[in-house]
């Protein structure tokens, strides 16, 4: 009794530090649970997460490429009566949409896990395949407006064609953020709803107005600082700020392993899964990037740098993200069919192919070790 007694005390002890379990015998028993299971909020974050990163990526990229949204990387001011000038480096690693080089993909998901999609709302079964209901697909539009309002400071080129209803100075206006609502909207939505010009202004405004009361209830139900600046893909940034400070890799390695991190995003996102590290995501883009392929690899890393430089954790994670992404299924392939990454003429692709990821998974194998 004296010993079971000590043995409970140094249990309780220890109870901050670790978690206890049950003798061995009593866990082989086929009614033992000996599980630490996540909370139920997070479980459904992780189930909607790719639903949420396959809108939002898709409207994103729409709006880009159709130029609403300027996605390129401004060097500063040019000669009077010229565009100004853009950034070489920057332009040529991230100037596609997918690469999200402003992180407003990646920020948005996060405040559409904290603020957009109800506790209890599960992705609806629709001609098409799976998708949001209205409202929330509108609460997703905020998330996206916010991130990119945060990101580039309203740098856009929508055009102005809404007047108000009483003469001001700002008229006439653009309704932006209603119509990136419009743009979450299915087809036979937008058809109920109307056309996206002057004659269908009554409707565009009352868009606005309700969109505008859900931007302000996000700034003000959620940190929206934090989960825009310390998300994993912003920290990984930070780690590849450090890999370029440290001379461990170029500059040009170092944009290249920036353009494949969304990859490695989106490959995680299985609806299960726990949301990658920031070193699981910039190990795994130095694996890639560091296989010799068709193209000239960037060939900096030995497997002891990669030890150096990433903790045996992140090496798993690495190693968990490759094998990810050779098995893609689901919303993460419909995710990355629409993306960049599966485009051979994409100047990286040659490091994100099939070929590429299953040797890199081999070489992460063996960091592992």
């Amino acid at each position: 009794m004296a010993t079971a007694t000590s043995s409970a005390d140094d249990e309780r002890d220890g109870g901050e530090a670790r978690r206890c379990k049950a003798p061995r015998s009593d866990r082989a028993s086929p009614v033992s649970i000996d599980h630490a299971f996540r909370c139920p909020c997070d479980e459904q974050r992780l189930a909607v997460l790719p639903m949420c990163t396959l809108s939002l990526t898709f409207v994103y990229t729409d709006l880009a490429c159709r130029n609403l949204w300027n996605t390129r990387f401004h060097s500063g001011g040019g000669a009077e009566g010229e565009p100004p000038p853009v950034r070489a480096l920057a332009s040529r690693h991230l100037s596609h949409p997918s690469t999200d080089g402003w992180n407003v993909v990646a920020g948005a998901a996060e405040l559409a896990q904290a603020w957009a999609v109800p506790a209890n709302e599960r992705p609806r079964r629709t001609d098409d395949g799976y998708d949001f209901a209205k409202a929330t697909r509108i609460r997703l539009a905020v998330c996206l407006s916010v991130a990119w309002k945060f990101e580039r400071c309203l740098y856009t080129h929508f055009p102005r064609r809404f007047h108000g209803a009483k003469p001001n100075l700002f008229s006439p206006h653009t309704h932006e953020l209603a119509y990136v609502g419009y743009s979450f909207l299915t087809l036979e939505e937008q058809a109920a709803f109307g056309p996206w010009d002057a004659a269908n202004t009554g409707r565009i405004r009352a868009l606005y107005t309700r969109m505008v009361a859900l931007e302000a209830d996000l700034l003000t139900s959620v940190n929206v600082m934090a989960l825009l600046t310390r998300h994993a893909q912003v920290l990984a940034e930070d780690r590849l700020a450090a890999l370029l400070a440290a001379d461990v890799a170029s500059p040009d390695a170092v944009m290249a392993m920036r353009a494949v991190v969304p990859f490695f995003r989106i490959a995680s996102q299985d609806g299960r899964s726990d949301p990658p590290s920031a070193g699981a995501l910039v190990c795994a883009a130095m694996l890639c990037v560091s296989v010799p392929t068709t193209v000239r690899a960037y060939v900096l890393h030995s497997q002891e740098t990669v030890r150096a430089q990433f903790t045996l954790p992140e090496r798993r994670g690495a190693f968990a993200l490759l094998e990810q992404a050779t098995r893609l299924k689901g919303l993460a392939a419909a995710t990355m069919a629409a993306t960049c990454y599966c485009n051979e003429k994409w100047v990286h692709y040659p490091f994100v192919c099939s070929d590429a990821l299953r040797i890199a998974l081999c070489v992460a194998h063996d960091a592992c070790v």
